[in-house]
């Protein structure tokens, strides 16, 4: 397994996305590729993969709400 490289612009360059997505490129397709020889069909994979960052992306956007709702009840003082 190759190393990701870091990011090399600063979180407001227009191109930070594209960035990440070259870095995220290799590691993607060998993933994909692995997928595939172990009897996965390709659709069946990139499908699966979608899924997974949809899930990823809500399960992060539900605990930063969560984090939101704990921060107004200890500034309320509520105590956990």
């Amino acid at each position: 397994m190759s190393k990701i490289p870091p990011p090399t612009v600063p979180e407001k360059d227009p191109d930070r996305f594209l960035r990440c997505q070259d870095a995220l490129h290799i590691e993607f397709q060998d993933l994909v590729e692995r997928a595939v020889q172990a009897g996965w069909k390709p659709e069946e994979v990139l499908v699966s993969l979608i899924e997974l960052a949809d899930n990823q992306a809500l399960m992060m956007e539900a605990n930063a709400e969560v984090e939101a709702a704990l921060n107004i009840l200890k500034r309320r003082g509520f105590r956990f």
